[in-house]
């Protein structure tokens, strides 16, 4: 299992600074899938704890205004939440590595840009389709990690990725 960490440079002063991608070598039947893993179950606490700090910024221009109605700041602010710390990074990869080492083909950390942009969302709350769902790290025999992990995967965007490549 290849890693490729980046660390965010200096400091910051937001400690949910990582997010984490992973390419599968095989899951049900898909070469090279790429999930986005996250942290589950964050608090009401901890995102009221968030409010105020300038977080999140303006929306980014790109984004055609119909896909931005309904954003909202808590759900940008939710999208933070399920980033990772450095120590939860370095708590989890070992567990990866030794549990689902032979299965990743590769895991990219790196620091998500502050302030993230309105009408960024949270993952936890994409729907779950034929296509698309999640793998439940937190929920499989002896996780033994004190915070949930969960990946969003999506077979329809994978495709269309692959055929973007050729």
């Amino acid at each position: 299992m290849e890693i490729a960490f980046t660390k965010a440079d200096g400091e910051t002063t937001f400690p949910r600074i990582y997010g984490i991608d992973a390419v599968l070598k095989n899951f049900k039947g898909c070469q090279h899938l790429e999930i986005t893993l996250f942290r589950h179950g964050a608090s009401d606490e901890e995102l009221a704890a968030l409010q105020g700090l300038q977080l999140v910024g303006g929306p980014d221009p790109d984004v055609p205004p119909e896909v931005l109605q309904g954003a909202t700041e808590e759900n940008a602010l939710r999208f933070l939440l399920e980033n990772f710390t450095g120590a939860e990074v370095e708590q989890f990869l070992p567990y990866l590595e030794k549990r689902y080492g032979d299965l990743v083909e590769k895991v990219i950390v790196a620091p998500v840009d502050i302030p993230v942009p309105l009408g960024t969302g949270p993952l936890g709350r994409l729907p779950v389709g034929k296509d698309s769902g999640f793998i439940c790290f937190d929920q499989a025999e002896q996780y033994p990690l004190p915070f949930a992990v969960r990946a969003y995967f999506d077979f329809e965007l994978q495709s269309e990725l692959a055929a973007d490549h050729s």
